[in-house]
């Protein structure tokens, strides 16, 4: 009961001060220059506010997510432990990754979650889009969109992670490591700034912009930019779209029911993938779970 309380203080507090950190970011950086376009780096994307339109909804996923989601995943990542895990490849290259420094463990962790988050976000855009589009449903995006997971998505992505983690062997520690830094990695390239790296940089790690192409509802950014810490995966697989000097016009799931931020209910936008696994229909057509084709 102890550790629940202080976990519990912990998430709350840490929250707290992320929405002061990136909401005092905003404030600083230029406000959008209403273009998308030619645009400089380091602007803010959204015009910048403690609260917008969708806080309600980001922060009920961040809180489902932290408190449930979560909880499940560690529940079926313990029981495929003890009940399955004689059914797994065990810890594979233990001695060899345990040698390394804790540096380069995390390094290497971050490359190894990097190709795993490749595998698992193009599995979920594929197999599992109905779930997916919940993240994808943001009209801006946020820092806090980095928690907008459907429950499902969430626990599908965290059990993919940990198996590939597991399989390879990786230390508690390093596998710690590298996930906290991806993790911030993340909410970075969903927060709201304009800022796109200088070649060849733009080619080897994840910036916001490029992240945003990903979220974009122009069909060419469809199925693309997959990673959230290394670019050179996209590039080299084929997935990698990112325009120079411009942002995406809009962004948004292309299903109707989830885009209508003005309409739709958080309980509605939790039982719609369950009515889209038969079809989805979007503002223009009706389509598959999965958005399109992968490549």
């Amino acid at each position: 009961m102890e550790s629940l309380f202080i976990n519990t203080l912990m998430a709350i507090v840490s929250t707290a001060i992320l929405v002061l950190v990136f909401w005092r970011i905003g404030l600083l950086l230029p406000k959008p220059e209403g273009k998308t376009e030619n645009l400089r780096n380091f602007h803010c994307a959204h015009p910048p506010a403690l609260f917008n339109k969708e806080f309600k909804c980001e922060a009920f996923y961040l809180l489902i997510n932290i408190f449930i989601s979560q909880s499940v995943a560690i529940l079926l990542i313990f029981a495929l432990m003890k009940f399955g895990a004689d059914g797994l490849p065990y810890q594979v290259f233990d001695k060899q990754v345990g040698s390394l420094p804790f540096v380069l463990q995390v390094l290497l962790g971050l490359l190894v979650i990097d190709i795993s988050v490749w595998i698992r976000h193009g599995f979920v855009h594929k197999f599992l889009w109905s779930f997916h589009a919940v993240h994808h449903s943001a009209k801006e995006l946020t820092w806090l969109t980095t928690r907008r997971l459907h429950p499902v998505d969430q626990i599908v992505m965290s059990l993919i992670d940990f198996v590939i983690l597991y399989v390879l062997g990786f230390s508690a520690e390093g596998m710690a490591g590298a996930l906290a830094v991806k993790y911030l990695n993340n909410l970075f390239v969903h927060s709201n700034i304009v800022l796109d790296y200088p070649k060849p940089w733009k080619y080897i790690f994840v910036s916001p912009n490029m992240h945003r192409w990903h979220h974009a509802t122009e069909k060419e950014a469809h199925d693309k930019n997959f990673c959230v810490v290394f670019a050179f995966i996209d590039y080299f697989m084929g997935t990698y779209y990112v325009p120079d000097n411009a942002l995406p016009k809009a962004y948004g799931s292309d299903i109707a029911e989830l885009d209508d931020i003005e309409h739709k209910s958080i309980w509605k936008e939790l039982w719609q993938p369950f009515k889209a696994t038969r079809g989805t229909t979007v503002a223009h057509e009706t389509v598959k779970p999965g958005r399109s084709e992968l490549g």
